[in-house]
């Protein structure tokens, strides 16, 4: 019985380190909220590479590039595709306003192909530096994309 009693009390001080350690965050995307809540850390894909936010981060703004969006709340992870956006971080709230955040269930591999074989064919055709970069951005975008998929269903495409 009294070990009974430890575990359990072991169990509610794994809750309160969880709990003593999170954040507060808030994913907007144009279509609204995509999530919302208390978490204990979020990794961000940004042009200078994968940042994870944790409690007490000091204050950040910065711009996302497309690619896998990270939260984990205590022992749950979630993880989004984005196509970018920004992020900013000050006293404990990450607000991250996203072009985009889907789950990889919600990405139609085949529309993503089609998507990215367009793009390719628009960056051998464009006759403009403002053509060639638009079409830079879309490719990459379906390339992290198609990335995010594969990683998170462990599929070969």
């Amino acid at each position: 019985m009294g070990i009974g009693i430890y575990l359990g009390q072991l169990e509610q001080l794994d809750q309160f380190k969880y709990m003593s350690n999170n954040f507060k965050i808030k994913l907007i995307t144009p279509s609204g909220i995509a999530y919302e809540g208390e978490v204990v850390e979020a990794s961000l894909p940004t042009p200078d590479g994968q940042i994870s936010i944790l409690k007490n981060h000091m204050p950040i703004i910065t711009l996302l590039s497309p690619g896998e969006i990270k939260i984990k709340g205590g022992i749950k992870e979630q993880y989004l595709s984005t196509e970018g956006g920004v992020a900013y971080i000050s006293k404990n709230f990450l607000k991250i306003l996203a072009d985009t955040a889907e789950s990889a269930d919600s990405l139609d591999m085949a529309k993503i192909e089609l998507a990215r074989k367009r793009a390719e064919q628009s960056l051998l055709n464009a006759r403009s530096d403002v053509e060639f970069g638009s079409a830079q951005a879309l490719l990459e975008k379906q390339l992290a994309k198609i990335r995010f998929i594969k990683k998170r269903h462990r599929q070969k495409y």
